[in-house]
């Protein structure tokens, strides 16, 4: 991989380097066509994000009932990758579902 050759202002490449930007700029904007795109969850079990509530503290590595915010008779198991949350009450937070588990992405701490 050599690098750009700089002639003025101006950064030129060379042929296999254009080239090998090309291709992966063409792979970024085709994107994984297997998988949806991520959106709002307008259905249960939609693979999306969701707005919801849980109750207590959740510790790192713990798995709660997180209630959907909008439907409020839809729950859902989440697990909570990142940090302790100690706060006590019902709290917000926001899930999504990735490799096939509902994980937490944001909470009210």
């Amino acid at each position: 991989m050599s690098a750009p050759k700089k002639s003025g202002s101006r950064v030129s490449f060379s042929p296999s380097s254009a080239k090998r930007i090309t291709r992966v700029v063409h792979i970024v904007e085709r994107g994984e066509r297997r998988q949806g795109p991520t959106v709002v969850r307008s259905s249960p079990g939609d693979d999306a994000i969701v707005r919801g509530t849980f109750e207590g503290p959740w510790a790192k590595g713990a798995t709660v009932t997180v209630t959907d915010a909008t439907l409020s008779a839809v729950t859902y198991q989440a697990k909570n990758y990142f940090a302790a949350i100690t706060a006590t009450g019902t709290k917000a937070c926001s899930i999504a579902y990735a490799n096939g588990e509902w994980i937490l992405v944001a909470a009210e701490c």
